[in-house]
């Protein structure tokens, strides 16, 4: 099974061909993983396979092993080769805000995907959130408030905050699939809140307390419109400064 995979996963490589070689490769390793192509305990194929597959040198491909070595992804035994680490559950949030800083593509996935699903969210909400809904959004936002100088807490509240929005609108399609990117929505939130170009991490923070308790109030007044043109401006204020911190690392390792 093992030997049917890597050879799956080796037909999904493709040629590298952009500036920096090893982030291509590192990216390409951790979507295999995240598809489940390459599983926990699959051994890679040897270097010279690799590096043919992903058309680098051995200079590239070494530094993106171990970079994913460093992240936890990957494990090099001696005399045995490098492994898919059986830990890489625990480095999920990781690899995922290590795509995000090194696929702009992805970014901008990922910011179209939330303007459609969590301004509707936002609008249905205003319609349909019963007071145990707004109650959940009163201590969600209470919460971030409480913890702007605590950022695993003020992230947690964060999440929930959107959460919890989604489960006001009554459909329970519409909270899955804000669900199923909840991961992705966690590094958004840590990526924005850390120390980004245009923002410092505390006025970040306040911003995104002001935009929060904007969407709540527009809600609470039962204006759909409103609350989705909040959340759409809240949305794009964190992309800004997450793409701003995303060109920043670019030119610092083209640099």
């Amino acid at each position: 099974m093992n030997r049917k995979r890597n050879s799956q996963a080796i037909e999904q490589m493709t040629p590298v061909r952009r500036t920096s070689l090893s982030d291509e490769i590192v990216g390409q390793i951790i979507d295999l993983i995240s598809r489940d192509v390459l599983k926990p305990g699959d051994r890679l194929p040897p270097e010279r396979s690799l590096c043919k597959q992903f058309d680098v040198g051995r200079t590239s491909l070494r530094e993106a092993l171990r970079t994913l070595a460093v992240m936890g992804i990957l494990e090099a035994r001696v005399g045995e080769g490098t492994f898919v680490s059986d830990n890489t559950g625990r480095y999920l949030e990781k690899s995922l805000s290590w795509g995000l800083l090194l696929d702009p593509k992805e970014v901008s996935d990922l910011v179209e995907t939330r303007l459609m699903l969590e301004s509707r969210n936002a609008f249905l909400a205003a319609e349909r959130a019963t007071e145990a809904d707004l109650r959940e959004l009163d201590r969600t936002i209470r919460g971030i408030e409480a913890s702007r100088d605590r950022s695993d807490e003020f992230l947690e509240f964060d999440v929930q905050f959107h959460l919890a929005v989604a489960r006001a609108t009554q459909n329970s399609i519409l909270r899955n699939l804000l669900v199923m990117i909840r991961n992705y929505l966690q590094e958004w939130i840590r990526a924005s809140l850390e120390e980004p170009a245009t923002h410092t991490a505390e006025v970040r923070a306040r911003m995104s307390v002001e935009e929060h308790g904007k969407i709540l109030r527009a809600i609470r007044k039962r204006d759909a419109e409103a609350a989705q043109r909040a959340m759409e401006e809240h949305i794009l204020s964190s992309s800004a400064d997450l793409r701003t911190r995303i060109e920043e690392d670019s030119d610092n390792r083209s640099g």
